[in-house]
C-alpha cells in the first residue's frame, strides 16, 4: 500500500495515502487529491519518491523511465524488419523463406538485405496505390469546398426576418434543405478522414482500402456534378434581394426538395393551401 514515511518524535511513522487523505477529507478530484492519485501510481514503478523529485515519465508522456540494453535494441530492430517483410510479401501475395529462428542482424546477409529491400520497395508501392486513390478525393475536397462556399456564404447566411413575409417561410426551407445536402457531402469526407485514422490497418487490406476510396470518389463526382448548377447559380447571387435572387431560390428549391425533403414533410406540403405569390407547386 502507498504510503508516507514521517518523522515524529525521531520516530519513522508509516501513513497510508489513502487514511491521509481521508483524514484530511481531500477530495480526490482537487489538485490534492489528483497529486495523491498521481504518486501513488508512481510507487509502481519507483521504490520511494521524496520531496523534489521527478514523477516516473511513464505517468507524464507514457515513455518509459528505464532504458533496453543495446543488444534488446538490435533484436527489436531486426524483429521489425522481419515483420514488415513477412506483411509486405503477403500483402503483394507472394511468399518469401525466412529462418523460424529470429537472429539480431540477420538482414544484415546479402540474401537477406535484398528481400528487406524489395519489402520496403514494396510498402512504398502499396502507399503510392493509397496515395493515388486519395488524389481523386483530395480533388473533390477542394473543387467541392469552393463550390459549397457560395451557398454557405449567401444562402445560409441571410436574415429571413429581413426579408417579404410572404417570401420567408420559402427561404427558411431552402435553407433547411441546403444544409442536409451540405452536411451529407461532409460527412463524405469524415467518412473517408475516418477510415485512414489507422493507416496500418488501411495497409493491411489494400485492395479493400482501394475499393472504400474509389467509392466515396464516384459518390463525390456525381454529387459533384448534380450540385454544379446550383453553386453556380450562388456564385452569381450578388448581396442585393432582387429579381435574379428569387429565380436562384426558386431553382435552387427545385433542386433540393426531392432530394433531401422527407416524406412528412412533401405530406405537410401537399396539405398546405398554397399563397398565391408562391405558385411554386411545379417545382
Amino acid at each position: 500500500m502507498a504510503s508516507m514515511v514521517v518523522l515524529l518524535d525521531s520516530q519513522e511513522a508509516i501513513l497510508p495515502l489513502r487514511a491521509v487523505a481521508r483524514e484530511f477529507a481531500i477530495d480526490p478530484a482537487s489538485p490534492d487529491g489528483v497529486m495523491l492519485g498521481l504518486i501513488e501510481e508512481a510507487l509502481e514503478f519507483v521504490v520511494a519518491l521524496r520531496l523534489g523529485d521527478k514523477l516516473p515519465s511513464e505517468l507524464n508522456g507514457g515513455e518509459a523511465s528505464w532504458n533496453p540494453s543495446e543488444e534488446d535494441r538490435r533484436l527489436a530492430a531486426s524483429r521489425a524488419r522481419r515483420e514488415l517483410v513477412r506483411c509486405v510479401f503477403a500483402r503483394m501475395g507472394q511468399t518469401v523463406a525466412l529462418d523460424a529462428t529470429l537472429t539480431p542482424g540477420w538482414e544484415e546477409a546479402p540474401a537477406n538485405r535484398k528481400i528487406l529491400r524489395q519489402a520496403i520497395d514494396g510498402a512504398a508501392t502499396l502507399l503510392a496505390s493509397i496515395s493515388d486513390e486519395l488524389a481523386y478525393i483530395e480533388t473533390m475536397r477542394r473543387t467541392l469546398a469552393r463550390g459549397m462556399s457560395g451557398p454557405q456564404d449567401k444562402l445560409l447566411r441571410i436574415r429571413v426576418a429581413d426579408l417579404p413575409a410572404a417570401r420567408r417561410d420559402t427561404v427558411h426551407q431552402v435553407q433547411a434543405l441546403a444544409r442536409r445536402g451540405l452536411k451529407e457531402i461532409d460527412g463524405r469526407f469524415d467518412t473517408v478522414d475516418a477510415s485512414l485514422d489507422d493507416f496500418l490497418a488501411v495497409l493491411r487490406d489494400v485492395p479493400a482500402a482501394i475499393g472504400m476510396l474509389r467509392r466515396q470518389r464516384d459518390w463525390l463526382f456525381r454529387t459533384r456534378h448534380a450540385w454544379e448548377p446550383v453553386f453556380g447559380d450562388w456564385k452569381k447571387v450578388s448581396g442585393h434581394i432582387d429579381e435574379f435572387f428569387w429565380k436562384v431560390i426558386e431553382r435552387t428549391y427545385t433542386f433540393l426538395a426531392p432530394r433531401f425533403m422527407s416524406f412528412k414533410e412533401w405530406n405537410a406540403l401537399e396539405a398546405k393551401p398554397v399563397a398565391a405569390p408562391l405558385r411554386a407547386k411545379v417545382w
